[in-house]
């Protein structure tokens, strides 16, 4: 629709469905006085002239032509198309006419002849009273039908078009008219010729002069038409929408210049507004619109054009006129616009419930929708906490590794574009670990394995010592005499298993001890593996998940990970490493406890793996010997950051190079707190603050031998594992409370002997934990120039678009701050963005925005800056800061 010349500029369309035109002047100029032909341009009408006024002026169509504007009995004007082969039929259709302007001065004002020769067939005229005759003429010279016909807008002063359809076969005629101010067109009746019209005439076509009978017309034309209609025109059809286009205005005077206009198109030559032609439309649903540019205004009308309305968008049902208003730049082209009716309303779907699920779970949802015209497609828009698919309504809501709460927006489109949406909510929390309960180590067997199958168990080892440490060593040692009835089964590789773990025989020592030949034995737990289970490229890892990491770093190994409940996001970069090392610094970096199932191959990572089963040891019940140590060798008072570029934090610190704490000791303690190159002030002066408050007192640590009272009892709460918290109890060495095993060496052969190392690592002069008094390094692969200030609200440059970020009415646009984006609002109402963030341990935070305003003069819209704060314990704070 709106896909011809009607629809464009109200003109005739050449290629008009059966119009099928053999002269059409248009009022386009050649040279001197003859026109263009715009069917045949080398064919010419030639203009008689006449008065001193006569000529063209721009129109509604274009040109228009201007004829005895004075006095039309001595102007004496008018135009000529001299005859051609062709031009008259001799059979079928003969369709003339022209649009006309006149002052009906005389008493009869020509406006199509073929009476100024001896061959006459048509005559088009009006009489002084302003009806319309039509008259056909025989062979013989005389009139078959002289027929005036009275119709709506008679003597009109504005423009109408007049036309008639002669069927030579039918022997009838038809006269037709449209009138612009009423955008209205109408039909005559059907006359009956009283003979054949003369279908060997040769008559030249006069426009505006009957000059043998001394009547011209004063007026304007424009589009004087000569066609030769076929089976399938539609007179009516050609006159109604002759009618609609003239509310188009692609030719009118005022923007003639900004458009050219085809049979097939309009193009703007400049700036300005395309006004389309009506089209009558009727529909039960809105339509699906393609072919109209981004910004066209519809206009619709229930009353034939009396009255219109618009809106955003068409109305749902309509029955009547519809019409277009399309901005358009220098270049734009518009060639016309489809509507497609619906076979029913637009897709709708249910609200969707907000879900919390824990890491890794799936919930599968069937969705409530209707559709009427498919296919249908769903689409998704998940944050970074769920992964969402849709599947003939069923929506798959699956979560990896990351927690938080996101929105999920699920939007469902029909086959004409048209779309519903719901948004709900996911909470992805982190997966609860529940541990089993510790291993019945007490004179546990230790089974001897052969390449498949069990070949031995040894129930009478001389030692046997299992050691755990939490993110650390899992080994089995045992001490067997060489002289053993197993001995010779104890090969290397080969595996042993006691209280349900597996161990892999690594070493083996064969010594003299007195007069005793023994064998020792030193086994590894199953995932010390990992560490020769390939190499794991260099690689930076931005804002990832534990779990993420772990994921890579386990592929193709046989193992997979269980669960990773730690959720922090760390950036870090990491060398070419083995698996097992990539989990090793997952846990440095990320926290939490590292845990390995040998048997069934999974590693997990979560925040706390100690039980509290109620485990005490007191001296003189299960407590034989302890030690406490305080240790300062690693006690600094006095920390300098520095980067590898040689900048300080002195331009953050008040001009002090240094932090310092002398909360233990007055005493002066430095040392050098070395960050990669680009290592911003801010975040230097923050972790150096946050390790002058550890390191500026001194550290703790016990070591203590215990008896497992379950090989006495046999009761499992007895039992404990490393990272189970116990309460350890020796007032004469100064422990008291609740410490947490971080170290185990148990005795299998004399439980009551085993050891456990409590709260942090035996630190002891010499030792290698106790090396690290001098030269502090981050451990950071990657540049933190910018993680601070700005590394709190992620992405706040908009250099990743709007990731991380919610918004309402906002774009990110090219920017001149601190990054190359900003984010930009525009449009009445309130516009906001938002971010919940975990921050880190701060005393204080800081909210900086560079705002520019693109309004009036002295216009600054209100901003303000809302922080909702969630504590430990569940309760909340709003802050607001008027940032206008």
């Amino acid at each position: 629709m709106w896909d011809d010349r009607f629809s464009f500029s109200g003109e005739i369309p050449l290629n008009y469905p059966a119009l099928n035109p053999v002269a059409l002047q248009r009022i386009t100029p050649a040279t001197g006085a003859f026109y263009s032909d715009t069917v045949t341009p080398s064919r010419e009408w030639e203009r008689i002239t006449g008065g001193a006024n006569d000529g063209y002026t721009a129109g509604n169509w274009g040109l228009q032509m201007g004829l005895n504007t004075v006095d039309p009995a001595t102007d004496q004007g008018g135009f000529e198309l001299p005859y051609f082969a062709g031009l008259w039929p001799s059979a079928g259709k003969l369709l003339t006419g022209l649009w006309t302007r006149q002052s009906y001065v005389m008493g009869f004002s020509p406006l199509m002849s073929t009476r100024g020769g001896t061959s006459p067939v048509v005559y088009l005229s009006t009489s002084s009273s302003g009806q319309i005759r039509h008259g056909v003429y025989g062979a013989s010279g005389s009139l078959v039908l002289d027929q005036y016909e009275p119709h709506p807008w008679r003597a009109t002063a504005g423009y109408q078009f007049v036309g008639m359809l002669v069927d030579f076969d039918g022997l009838t005629s038809q006269m037709f008219s449209v009138d612009v101010a009423s955008k209205a067109h109408w039909l005559g009746p059907v006359r009956t010729l009283s003979g054949p019209p003369n279908a060997a005439s040769t008559a030249n076509l006069d426009i505006y002069r009957l000059q043998n009978s001394g009547y011209w017309t004063s007026g304007a034309f424009d589009e004087a038409l000569v066609a030769h209609p076929g089976a399938g025109f539609d007179l009516n059809a050609f006159a109604e929408n002759m009618a609609l286009g003239q509310w188009s205005n692609a030719q009118a005077a005022s923007v003639a210049s900004s458009f050219a206009v085809t049979d097939s198109e309009v193009t703007a030559l400049a700036s300005a507004t395309l006004k389309t032609g009506a089209e009558i439309v009727s529909w039960a649903y809105r339509p699906f619109v393609q072919g109209v540019p981004s910004g066209g205004v519809p206009y619709w009308s229930t009353d034939s054009g009396a009255t219109w309305q618009t809106g955003a968008e068409l109305p749902e049902t309509l029955d009547g006129l519809l019409r277009w208003e399309i901005p358009m730049t220098g270049g734009d082209t518009f060639t016309g616009a489809t509507l497609t009716e619906p076979n029913g309303p637009a897709p709708t779907i249910a609200p969707i419930a907000d879900m919390a699920i824990q890491q890794g779970e799936l919930v599968n949802v069937n969705l409530s929708y209707t559709i009427s015209d498919l296919p249908g497609v769903w689409s998704v828009v998940a944050p970074q906490n769920a992964t969402v698919s849709i599947t003939d309504g069923a929506m798959s809501v699956s979560s990896g590794f990351r927690v938080g709460t996101g929105a999920v927006t699920v939007t469902l489109t029909d086959a004409l574009g048209r779309s519903a949406s719901q948004t709900f909510l996911v909470e992805t929390t982190p997966r609860e670990w529940v541990g089993e309960e510790p291993p019945e180590y007490p004179h546990a067997p230790i089974v001897v394995w052969g390449e498949a199958l069990p070949q031995a168990v040894i129930i009478d080892p001389l030692e046997a010592f299992v050691t755990r440490e939490v993110n650390g060593e899992h080994k089995l040692e045992i001490l067997l005499p060489s002289t053993h009835k197993h001995a010779e089964l104890i090969l290397n590789e080969r595996r042993l298993t006691l209280a349900n773990e597996t161990y892999w025989i690594r070493r083996i020592e064969t010594s003299r001890k007195g007069r005793r030949v023994v064998m020792q034995v030193y086994a590894e737990a199953g995932f010390y593996d990992l560490a020769t289970a390939g190499q794991i490229d260099a690689r930076e890892w931005q804002q990832v998940t534990a779990g993420d990491v772990m994921t890579e770093a386990v592929k193709g190994t046989g193992w997979k990970v269980g669960i990773a409940n730690v959720s922090t996001l760390r950036t870090y970069s990491t060398e070419n490493t083995n698996p097992l090392a990539l989990l090793q610094t997952v846990q440095e970096n990320h926290g939490g406890d590292l845990l390995f199932d040998n048997n069934a191959k999974t590693v997990s990572l979560v925040t706390d793996s100690g039980r509290k089963n109620g485990v005490s040891f007191f001296y003189g019940r299960g407590l034989t010997e302890s030690r406490r140590v305080v240790d300062t060798t690693s006690l600094f008072t006095r920390i300098y950051p520095r980067n590898a570029d040689g900048q300080t934090i002195a331009s953050v610190n008040n001009g002090i190079p240094y932090v310092e704490n002398f909360e233990y000791t007055s005493e002066i303690k430095e040392t050098t707190y070395d960050f990669k190159a680009g290592t911003s002030p801010y975040t230097m002066l923050a972790m150096a603050n946050a390790t002058i408050a550890a390191r500026s007192k001194p550290s703790y640590s016990y070591e203590v031998t215990v008896s497992d009272m379950s090989a006495l009892n046999g009761a499992s709460f007895e039992r404990f594992d490393a990272g189970d918290y116990v309460t350890v109890v020796d007032q004469e060495v100064g422990i008291a409370g609740t410490q947490r095993i971080v170290k185990l060496e148990y005795n299998v052969v004399r439980p009551w002997k085993s050891k456990v190392t409590l709260s942090a690592k035996l630190r002891e002069l010499g030792s290698s934990d106790s090396t690290d008094s001098g030269l502090l390094d981050t451990g950071s692969g990657v540049s933190t120039f910018d993680l601070v200030p700005f590394n709190l609200l992620l992405n706040s440059r908009f250099d990743n678009d709007l990731a991380h970020w919610a918004s309402l009415g906002a774009q990110v646009v090219p920017g001149n701050g601190t990054g190359d984006y900003a984010v930009q609002f525009s449009g009445a109402g309130e516009r906001w963005i938002e971010q919940t963030v975990i921050p880190d341990n701060r005393d204080a935070y800081a909210f900086s925005f560079d705002l520019e305003s693109s309004g009036p003069t002295g216009f600054v819209p209100n901003v303000t800056a809302t922080a909702e704060i969630t504590y430990e314990d569940g309760s909340t704070e709003i802050i607001e800061l008027d940032l206008s």
